[in-house]
């Protein structure tokens, strides 16, 4: 029997608890006491899910012992996990050889511990490029989950299932990863390298190509912001044809679309990263702290600062 413990961070999410347990329960259905698990947290009480559901616990996190995997879920203000006996912990385990899982914002808990130096990880796409500021060594990835050596990274949801199914292929052979995934009625069974994040295509309603990659090069270029007419080279397009194609299809200006863009990635660096707000707004593409500042305020609605604190 593989004896599995999630470590349950204040504010989990629980369809990624949701997600990881159910591959096991019917993996169990289908091979009889192949799986067990247990969930803890960092003090040992109830953890609160991020929809306000407690679930009970068997002890603190510092009772885990030395189970074969250890599942980290977290989700909002994953910050408030790094403290020194959580990070000890997880070191502790690395050392131990126990096998390491981080679900959706875990992966910078996990980060923040050292272990993921080295290996190839996601995490959830609000989060990923306040990885890549924060933790250089680690090797992020655009992808649903990623298994290197003993450390598993999802971006949470519904790819943690396929995450799960992937783990017990890996452990007990693809007939019975495809006898779970049957089960649960989950056709979108993938390996690794999908998007972690739904398409420009359907966050849009667009299927002009010319746009499509438009907006894929505004999101690359967050730091190092492109000129319009760089942007119209890009779609094959005028500026006049560039203005009129944008109003059209989407509402709204290529220069206002790309602020959006900029300040979207400026909020979630505030959230979940430990840059300055001043290296935020350099990093997405302001020249100076006041004009990130003006900016952040007008379309946010709040300072940088106002958004730092409450995250």
């Amino acid at each position: 029997m593989h004896h599995i413990t999630f470590v349950l961070f204040p504010g989990f999410s629980m369809i990624s608890l949701n997600g990881a347990l159910e591959p096991l329960r019917v993996a169990n259905l289908e091979r009889p006491d192949t799986y067990a698990w247990t969930f803890v947290s960092p003090d040992g009480e109830p953890a609160a899910a991020s929809n306000d559901i407690p679930v009970s616990v068997a002890g603190p996190f510092r009772h885990i012992g030395t189970p074969d995997l250890a599942v980290l879920c977290a989700s909002y203000e994953p910050q408030a996990a790094v403290c020194a006996k959580v990070m000890a912990e997880i070191r502790r385990l690395a050392g131990a050889g126990v096998a390491l899982c981080a679900i959706e914002s875990a992966p910078l808990i996990m980060a923040a511990a050292g272990v993921l130096d080295g290996h190839r990880a996601t995490c959830h796409w609000e989060c990923t490029a306040s990885m890549r500021e924060d933790f250089p060594d680690v090797e992020v990835c655009d992808s649903l989950f990623e298994m290197d050596r003993r450390r598993m990274t999802c971006a949470g949801g519904a790819s943690v299932i396929d995450m799960m199914l992937e783990w017990i292929a890996r452990r007990e052979g693809s007939g019975l990863s495809a006898a779970i995934a049957d089960k649960l009625i989950h056709t979108r069974y993938v390996e690794t390298g999908a998007e972690p994040r739904v398409p420009a295509r359907s966050r849009y309603q667009i299927n002009d190509q010319r746009l499509l990659a438009i907006i894929d090069a505004m999101e690359t270029h967050v730091e190092d912001t492109l000129q319009i007419g760089d942007l119209a080279q890009i779609g094959g397009l005028s500026l006049r044809q560039l203005e009129r194609l944008f109003r059209a299809k989407l509402g709204t200006t290529p220069k206002q679309l790309y602020l959006k863009l900029r300040l979207e990635r400026a909020e979630r660096l505030l959230t979940y990263s430990q840059m300055s707000v001043r290296d935020v707004g350099l990093a997405c593409g302001f020249s100076s702290l006041a004009q990130f500042s003006r900016a952040y305020k007008t379309h946010i609605g709040t300072p940088p600062s106002g958004t730092r604190r409450a995250g």
